[in-house]
């Protein structure tokens, strides 16, 4: 297996979107009890799926896993989509992806070929109803 930290990947992906899209981020699912600002202006969350190793020799550390960030944005008002935030975070979202795919910061970097998206709507785990965008994509672990 690729000698990887997936905390260390999380911690890649947290540094890219925090500030940048939000400051409400939270791994692997959405919290059990969300604050004032996550229902007010949204929250994101960052999952990691399973690490592939691609050496070439076992445990030469080259592999890729492929990510999803999933944005949760709070409707307008009576179930009505906020177009501007929805906008922002999906924007956001694609210029922090776009950019690190043509950078590599450390051991990682993003697969930019790999990038889809998608859109739903969801119930937080408080029955506050969100609005969410999808992003997936590969991150690549060259160490």
């Amino acid at each position: 297996m690729v000698n990887a930290s997936r905390t260390d990947i999380y911690n890649y992906l947290y540094g890219l979107l925090y500030g940048t899209v939000t400051e409400n981020i939270y791994s692997m699912k959405e919290p059990q009890e969300l604050t004032d600002s996550d229902t007010k202006d949204g929250f994101i969350v960052i999952n990691v799926g399973y690490l592939i190793d691609e050496s070439e020799f076992y445990c030469e550390a080259y592999g890729s896993v492929r990510c999803y960030v999933e944005a949760f944005i709070p409707p307008k008002s009576r179930g009505r989509l906020d177009v501007e935030k929805f906008g922002q975070y999906e924007n956001a979202i694609n210029s922090v992806i776009d950019i690190a795919s043509r950078t590599q910061e450390g051991d990682y970097y993003i697969e930019k070929d790999s990038v889809i998206s998608l859109d739903s709507t969801e119930s937080s785990t408080s029955d506050n109803a969100y609005f969410t965008f999808i992003k997936s994509f590969v991150v690549i672990i060259d160490k």
